[in-house]
């Protein structure tokens, strides 16, 4: 196949399983999840690897044999591998980040550019309206923002009959310096038994092995920047839907950026008509404050530590 043929064999496939949902429901167990050996755990990235392989171009070894489970080790690997793209086309890889803290939190397939200079629409495992990254179902997202984009990823396998990439060095035995001070710091925070001395020895080795054999990785004792994606994936923040702290921060009209989309989308989980484009523009502001004299708060259209808090959003 061509690059062409390849790239809309990709998109075909994927359309093909909009709609597809977990079972049972707030499960993660998917066809995908199934296919990929890891089932019921958070499956974007699985549907992503599994619509590559259906479409008969396998992304070859990212996390496993079969591709990617976590968006932080992918990205890791892609960068490495020269892979990363800033002009994205139909069937590349889009992974985001959500809170603007540089870790990749979900990933996707793009779709297509909406001609707006700030959206585009993408193809989306484990998603749903008001829940970007464990939504449960396969989705086209029409209105992504750019602004949240941690990177586009363009497959070597588009441009290969067959995808063999030269192994990437990772830390080992008898490495020491600040990376090795890191990686003991990451694991210590997984509840691994090891001291932090910046020295990669016999005891780190064991923490090494010991993490890879739990999470059904080759235990060789290397650590590959995909594999230190893998734990920075596990040391994410977990969602907590019942606790919504905010840090006293306030959004008003003429702001811009990923806050402001994250209260958008809020508003919009409430009932409003509006754009998540991240722009607080005067729709923004009358969406506020129409949920601010909703829920009995001082109707001024700044989204302050108060309203955030009743719309229960975490900046």
């Amino acid at each position: 196949m061509t690059t062409a043929e390849k790239r809309k064999k990709v998109i075909e496939t994927a359309l093909k399983e909009v709609g597809t949902t977990e079972n049972p429901p707030n499960s993660n167990k998917t066809k995908y999840g199934a296919w990929y050996g890891i089932n019921g755990v958070a499956w974007c990235a699985e549907f992503v690897s599994w619509v590559f392989n259906e479409a008969g171009i396998p992304l070859g070894k990212v996390d496993d044999e079969k591709g990617y489970r976590y968006c932080p080790s992918a990205y890791n690997f892609w960068k490495a591998h020269d892979q990363i793209t800033l002009n994205p086309e139909p069937g590349d890889i889009v992974l985001f980040d959500w809170t603007g803290d540089g870790k990749a939190d979900h990933t996707g397939i793009f779709y297509k550019d909406n001609g707006d200079k700030k959206t585009f629409t993408a193809i989306e495992g484990n998603t749903a309206i008001g829940n970007d990254s464990n939504g449960g179902t396969v989705m086209i997202r029409k209105n992504r923002q750019y602004a949240a984009v941690k990177a586009f990823v363009h497959p070597a396998i588009y441009d290969k009959e067959t995808l063999l990439l030269p192994p990437i060095s990772g830390l080992k035995k008898g490495d020491k310096g600040s990376t090795v001070t890191e990686l003991q710091q990451k694991l210590k925070k997984l509840n691994y038994v090891l001291s932090i001395d910046g020295e990669f020895g016999m005891e780190t080795e064991k923490a090494v092995k010991a993490f890879q054999k739990e999470n059904k990785f080759t235990a060789d004792g290397i650590v590959t920047p995909q594999l230190m994606g893998s734990i920075d994936a596990l040391l994410l923040p977990k969602p907590a839907p019942d606790k919504f702290i905010t840090n006293g921060a306030y959004l008003k009209k003429g702001d811009k950026g990923i806050n402001v989309i994250i209260l958008q989308k809020a508003l919009i989980k409430n009932g409003a008509k509006l754009k998540d484009d991240g722009e607080f523009g005067d729709e923004t502001k009358k969406a506020v404050i129409a949920f601010q004299k909703k829920n009995n708060l001082k109707a001024d259209g700044i989204a302050g530590p108060i309203t955030l808090g009743a719309l229960k959003v975490k900046l």
